[in-house]
């Protein structure tokens, strides 16, 4: 912005080509033009604000766990958990049509240096319930035999996420009781480990399968 020191510019006032000018407080004010942002709705950017808007979403249906696992890290990068999940996950995205594309294996929901644990196939007990057991410390790193296991849990049919109640990584073993409206269904489970400090290891994908659960 710019105040004219002899009158008026050339005599003007208004939009002069990228400059405008005014009488402000007894003065003459010549400052540049803001444009409008163009918005040409191209059909590439269309598409681009369809597939971020599902990203969104599927961040938002998952939000309660990305606080719990994301939220301090994502706060480092002075971002929120679901922001920093949408982010972190861009290579696990992709687009088929208008329609998002998630590459579950590679999705990131934690992330850390905690000593990780290696899961085993997931097994019906009976009813509802998964029974995934797991090898305590597969990579011999200095690890917590307290350290808390979690098993998640996300159908993306019915676009629902669960998260299993954690047990001590010594027990070797977690039990998933999962909800009814989850048989028959493809559903995709992740584990983690968190320490005493609250530190997280890194995602570790269990598998996926339409797991056929039953009731009692």
């Amino acid at each position: 912005m710019a105040i004219t020191t002899n009158g008026q510019l050339l005599g003007l006032t208004g939009k002069v080509g990228p400059v405008v000018t005014y009488q402000w407080r007894g003065k003459w004010i010549t400052r540049s033009f803001a444009a409008k942002p163009k918005n040409p709705q191209t059909e590439k950017q269309q598409k681009h604000r369809m597939l971020f808007k599902q990203e969104v979403q599927l961040a938002g249906r998952m939000n309660w766990v990305l606080r719990e696992t994301m939220d301090a890290i994502a706060a480092e990068h002075g971002m929120t958990a679901c922001n920093y999940f949408i982010k972190r996950n861009k290579a696990a995205f992709s687009a088929e049509g208008d329609k998002l594309v998630v590459d579950w294996s590679a999705l990131v929901l934690s992330e850390g240096t905690v000593a990780p644990v290696a899961f085993g196939t997931p097994e019906v007990v009976g009813g509802t319930t998964l029974s995934i057991a797991f090898e305590g410390n597969p990579q011999h790193l200095p690890a917590d035999n307290y350290d808390r296991v979690q098993v998640f849990a996300y159908c993306p049919d019915i676009e629902m996420a669960f998260l299993a109640i954690p047990v001590y990584r010594r027990e070797g073993r977690l039990s998933v009781a999962l909800p009814e409206l989850f048989g028959g269904h493809e559903v995709q489970l992740w584990g983690m480990v968190q320490d005493a400090a609250g530190r997280w290891s890194e995602t570790i994908y269990i598998g996926c399968g339409p797991i056929e659960i039953t009731a009692n």
